[in-house]
């Protein structure tokens, strides 16, 4: 168990008081106890000094046992907790306890007498049941404790499967506490992400949408341009726009679509060659090793932008315009020779992070975050190292593997 957890924090503190408190109560227990058994002592001394036994016996609430077989069969088969002999040998007493009885054995040298301590209740009867008490108290509030909590654990899972794109999920509790305005709050904030999220989704998708035929028309009045420069560089602009805009709707798409659903299980070798004819690629410039051959649960439209994005990035930035792709130990590992990323890796998967050399010019920053994006909405993680003169993207595909 975490011993940073409130969980953990109470139980202790529970068992804590627990310990506590039945040591002190035992202590007090035992000790009006042996105060009990004092006077119980005194008063059956004083007993056998009076003439008026039976009167004095009966006020005290002491019984003197006359049955000699009753008494010789307590006195064989008690235990004997306390005894003391008087001076010069005038009196001996001794303490005994029989079941749940206390009895006082007291011998004179004209008589013998066995008195019984008749139940009553007592101080230390009243301290047993101040701690059965106490106990339940402490048990009732524990249990209460923790059901008022328990709903912070469901929360946290909420919040786990929102984190992971989860947007649906709803979490209600009738509750006028901290835990129940907590939930309150936290629903929320759901509905108005959600609500910004479909705007977000219907502004790209509209923008894009309308920019398309503007960005269309443009291409084609290019090519009327008399002058080849100018004619060049209107070209150059209107397909950078139109790659923007390609990539916004591949966004907008991703997002509004449910994954779970429309996952199926493909051989990564096919989602490899859908990838392949999204890039016109010629075989010579992917070096695909298959160590191993998993069969993986996607969306393969999606996920097979994924793999382009990462077959063309590499190929890019490679020194000799090949990239290597491995499967191998539930992972999809891309090599490429080449020089170390100027991005750090924390900053690589940024919408709009881009190289600034040469070899990017025409890149608009969105490759490795649409990647990311799908990744994520695959529930599958993704790293970047450089090793050996090498850059080297790794795919943790344990998540998505399809059972045989």
């Amino acid at each position: 168990m975490n011993k940073n957890s409130i969980i953990f924090k109470l139980n202790l503190i529970f068992i804590l008081t627990f310990l506590v408190s039945g040591a002190l109560f035992l202590f007090v227990y035992f000790t009006l106890q042996k105060q009990s058994d004092f006077e119980f002592i005194r008063k059956s001394i004083f007993l056998e000094r009076t003439h008026n036994l039976d009167s004095y016996a009966k006020s005290e609430n002491l019984s003197i046992i006359q049955n000699k077989k009753e008494a010789e069969f307590i006195l064989n088969n008690s235990k004997v907790v306390l005894k003391k002999e008087m001076p010069h040998g005038r009196q001996t007493w001794a303490l005994l306890k029989y079941h749940s009885h206390t009895y006082l054995y007291i011998q004179t040298p004209h008589q013998d007498y066995l008195i019984k301590k008749e139940t009553k209740f007592g101080a230390p009867d009243f301290i047993l049941i101040l701690w059965a008490v106490f106990i339940a108290s402490i048990l009732f509030l524990y249990i209460s404790i923790l059901k008022s909590i328990y709903p912070i654990k469901v929360l946290r899972k909420k919040i786990e499967a929102f984190k992971q794109g989860n947007m649906d999920i709803r979490f209600e509790l009738n509750r006028n506490d901290e835990v129940g305005f907590l939930a309150k709050e936290f629903q929320e904030a759901i509905e108005n992400l959600k609500k910004s999220s479909e705007l977000r989704q219907w502004f790209l998708r509209n923008v894009a949408h309308e920019l398309k035929t503007p960005v269309a028309k443009g291409m084609i009045a290019s090519e009327l341009l008399s002058d080849e420069n100018r004619k060049k560089n209107f070209i150059s602009i209107f397909k950078r726009l139109d790659v923007l805009i390609n990539e916004l709707l591949s966004i907008e798409q991703i997002a509004s679509k449910d994954i779970e659903k429309s996952a199926k299980c493909y051989k990564f070798s096919q989602i490899l060659d859908a990838a392949k004819k999204l890039l016109f690629l010629e075989n010579e410039k992917v070096i695909y090793t298959p160590l191993d051959s998993y069969t993986l649960k996607v969306d393969i439209d999606f996920f097979a932008i994924a793999i382009k994005n990462l077959i063309d990035n590499g190929i890019k930035f490679s020194a000799n315009n090949t990239i290597i792709i491995l499967e191998q130990d539930k992972k999809i590992i891309f090599k490429n020779a080449g020089e170390k990323s100027q991005i750090s890796p924390d900053k690589m998967f940024e919408p709009f992070s881009k190289e600034t050399s040469s070899k990017n010019k025409k890149g608009m920053g969105l490759g490795l975050y649409v990647t990311k994006y799908i990744l994520d909405k695959h529930k599958v993680n993704i790293s970047y190292m450089y090793e050996n003169k090498e850059n080297i993207f790794t795919i943790d595909i344990s998540n998505i593997i399809c059972e045989s």
